[in-house]
């Protein structure tokens, strides 16, 4: 089982247009977990995952992953973006699309080996999509794509996957589907960081929960953080939160990190 810190974040601030997307965020994470983020919409959650993986520059602050640069721990980092960003009429089959987390880790200009392709018919196997292995993706029902881009990440065989709402869409089997992998993933010492909306499943499905509002609201193992008092702060103030740190930008004051 993977222990110490998985995400370190300092002063980690994203600014589009003049308003903060995330302002401020400092917090550590512990390996090992599943890690929900949550908070309401236009709250910064998939701006906080892109920004610690590197996809968006911060304006401010860095992040480190198992306590080094994203560059030195790359191949042990997958990310499963949100399903309707991407261009399901792309050509190709769902083979295809899983066998790109191979090349992830190994590099593009790399043949795939027999252990490789065990690896990608293991990783269908494992979300239920075999049968489907030659089947161009636009092709599928969202929940199945959902599943094939876990299995994109499951072929990667990283150590902490990032995962930007992976239950919208999907059936109530695929979802199920879905925590279970997470699960067994968390119980072979992964760490998975996950956005996600919804808040009467939000306990049975994390350990630890990040709660978000432009600004960090809480963070912490779910028991301590997950009450009426963080939701409303997290969900009630969202007007009053925004206002103050536009207010902040405006001034052009940036304060550092407050404890």
């Amino acid at each position: 089982m993977m222990t110490g810190n998985s995400v370190e974040t300092h002063n980690l601030t994203v600014i589009y247009n003049k308003k903060p997307a995330i302002w401020n965020i400092d917090f550590t994470l512990p390996a090992g977990k599943i890690i929900g983020v949550m908070g309401p919409n236009g709250s910064g959650k998939s701006t906080l995952l892109k920004a610690i993986m590197g996809i968006i520059e911060p304006n401010i602050g860095y992040a480190k992953i198992f306590d080094k640069d994203l560059d030195d721990v790359r191949e042990r980092v997958s990310y499963v973006p949100q399903r309707q960003s991407v261009d399901w009429d792309f050509p190709a089959s769902v083979w295809d699309v899983v066998a790109m987390g191979r090349y992830a880790r190994k590099g593009m200009l790399k043949r795939l080996s027999a252990e490789d392709k065990s690896i990608i018919e293991e990783s269908l196997e494992k979300v239920n999509m075999t049968a489907f292995a030659q089947r161009q993706i636009s092709q599928l029902s969202g929940g199945q794509q959902q599943r094939v881009f876990l299995a994109r990440a499951l072929a990667q065989q990283a150590d902490i996957y990032f995962m930007d709402e992976p239950f919208v869409g999907v059936d109530a089997a695929t979802e199920e589907a879905i925590i279970n992998l997470l699960k067994s993933m968390r119980d072979q010492g992964k760490t998975l960081i996950v956005v996600h909306h919804d808040l009467h499943t939000a306990q049975d499905y994390f350990e630890w929960m990040v709660l978000l509002n432009t600004r960090l609201v809480r963070v912490g193992p779910v028991e301590d953080v997950f009450n009426q008092e963080t939701l409303t702060e997290t969900y009630g103030g969202t007007l009053t939160t925004l206002s103050k740190v536009a207010s902040l930008l405006q001034e052009k004051s940036f304060p550092m990190r407050h404890k």
